[in-house]
């Protein structure tokens, strides 16, 4: 682990006491007192004349004495009496001050300065012994109650400590530091001293056996590790499957968000925390990516845009209604391509026991007859009113020489098919998108009953958006004119003047059908898409062939 802290320089004599060998503090002085020595020279004999008189020259005239010392020699006796005693004077004011500073430093000789901090943990007032057990004590109190949970949605991926990040702590790391500590108070002279102590109440002194920097090494690793299972791209939604035999019958697989782990972000961050000591939870905070589609965007391209339904009568046979399955069965999951035509006979085929039909009644030239296919009309009119429904363009249809009993007049097409004829029902799709179809015999509102159903789904129409069909009887054609068939075989009638009503006459119509566009439950557009003419049959009557 990296040490940070400020430099002090380290003393022998600033140690303390058991740390690395540091001896207490020795306290300097200024030496001893001065001290002087009197060298004057011996007195010569003579006359008692002043300092100062120049010597005479030759014998004294007087009564033969010595003369007296010079008065210069005894003022400089007196001076330097002085200055010993001025020295003394200095000497001891200088150690009354001195004792003074001993006895005001002298709380802190075996003890820590006021505002001394080692990992901001105060050991002021302590003596090293005390200082070291404590900080001992708080560090590894630190290393081992710190950690932090790396979470991402519920889900904890690795739990930190101060060891998994390259910090661990023992009590060799901190010796340097409790040593240049001493050594700020407890080095040098009292005077130095009382200084260094004066300075910390200004200035605390602040020493980290850390950075706070880790081993970014191995948070980059763990992060890597987390960052590859977060990782996700983003894909777009998708529609997998088209299954029309479902209710719902779309399969769509659901956009995905992107994400993605800034790991050197990450990285910072907790280091910042752990720095701090902040632990507790970190959840992850991917960086997001988002699809360009979205699975509701492809529900709009696959929604309900019309539906048709046509009850199935009670009376029909078992092989009309299987006509119908049939017939059905071959348009049920056909995808119409943008711009693509609808042909019923291309798509249902030839109606022949071979295609897997039924021989059933069918309406041929306004009679019921026994043909294989019959009923595949009631197939095709519920796909024309499903393509009116989803207002898509009719390119070719037809109706029945006479109404029909399964829907309203002027809603119907008739198809046809064999060797040298043909009635077609054609449509576009003049939708931007595809035309999904669904087709199907199921139980109406009684379990008794059974109704054909198409649904077309696309791109879905104007919100609130609704069509129907709408059609009018704008004339009824009535028949004047009679038909009589020869009774040839005479079940009704023998002679040529006997008749016998065969069929009743039948009106005709002609009727307007409508296309009409609902917004929210109002009416905004009608249109005409078909005006029709049911002719109307004769009477017909069965007559004798035989002359009376």
């Amino acid at each position: 682990m990296e040490q940070n802290h400020h430099h002090h320089q380290n003393s022998s004599t600033g140690q303390p006491p058991g740390l690395h060998a540091a001896v207490p503090p020795q306290n300097g002085g200024n030496g001893t007192p001065f001290s002087f020595q009197s060298s004057a020279p011996p007195m010569q004999g003579g006359g008692g004349m002043p300092p100062g008189y120049p010597p005479q020259n030759g014998p004294s005239k007087g009564n033969g004495k010595q003369r007296p010392k010079r008065r210069y020699t005894s003022f400089i006796i007196t001076i330097l009496v002085l200055l010993i005693v001025a020295a003394a004077g200095v000497w001891g004011v200088s150690q009354l001050r001195e004792n003074r500073v001993k006895a005001e430093i002298a709380p802190y000789d075996s003890v820590y300065a006021d505002n001394i901090f080692i990992n901001d943990i105060s050991i002021s007032g302590l003596t090293p012994e005390q200082a070291l057990s404590k900080v001992s004590s708080e560090m590894l109190q630190r290393v081992n109650s710190w950690n932090l949970a790396l979470t991402y949605e519920g889900w904890t991926y690795y739990t930190l400590n101060y060891p998994s990040l390259g910090i661990d702590y023992s009590q060799h790391q901190i010796y340097s530091f409790l040593n240049e500590a001493w050594a700020l108070t407890h080095t040098g002279d009292v005077f130095q001293r009382q200084q260094a102590l004066k300075d910390r109440s200004t200035s605390p002194y602040h020493a980290y056996t850390t950075k706070k920097e880790f081993d970014e090494a191995a948070l980059d690793q763990i992060l890597q590790q987390i960052a590859a299972s977060i990782y996700r791209e983003a894909s777009d939604a998708v529609l997998v499957q088209f299954r029309p035999d479902d209710s719902n019958p779309f399969v769509i697989q659901a956009e995905q968000s992107g994400r993605a782990i800034d790991v050197e972000a990450t990285k910072t961050r907790i280091l910042e925390m752990a720095g701090a000591g902040v632990g507790g939870t970190f959840e992850l905070q991917p960086i997001m990516s988002y699809p360009a589609v979205k699975k509701e965007d492809i529900e709009k391209t696959v929604a309900l845009r019309g539906e048709a339904i046509t009850s199935i009568s009670k009376d029909s046979t078992e092989n009309r209604i299987n006509n119908i399955r049939v017939a059905f069965s071959k348009i049920n999951g056909t995808i119409l391509e943008p711009g693509r035509k609808f042909s019923f006979n291309d798509v249902v085929g030839p109606r022949t026991l071979k295609t897997g039909f039924f021989e059933a009644y069918e309406q041929v030239s306004g009679n019921l007859v026994i043909g294989v296919g019959g009923g595949i009309c009631q197939a095709s009119t519920t796909l024309y009113q499903a393509a009116l429904l989803s207002n898509l363009q009719i390119l070719d249809r037809d109706i029945h020489s006479k109404p029909v009993m399964y829907t309203e007049k002027g809603q119907d097409a008739t198809v046809f098919l064999s060797r040298d004829h043909e009635i077609d029902f054609v449509f576009k799709n003049t939708t931007p998108g595809r035309i999904y179809i669904t087709a199907s015999v199921m139980k109406g509102s009684s379990s008794k009953n059974l109704i054909s159903k198409i649904r077309f789904y696309g791109e879905a129409l104007e919100e609130g958006t609704v069509y129907r069909l709408h059609s009018v009887e704008d004339e009824v054609l009535k028949s004047e004119e009679i038909v009589y068939i020869p009774d040839k075989y005479q079940q009704y009638t023998v002679y040529e003047d006997e008749t016998k009503l065969a069929q009743k006459a039948v009106d005709g119509y002609l009727v307007s059908t409508y296309l009409r566009k609902y917004v929210n439950g109002n009416l905004l557009e009608e249109k005409l898409v078909s005006r029709d003419r049911y002719n109307p049959t004769p009477a017909q009557y069965w007559q004798g062939t035989t002359k009376r």
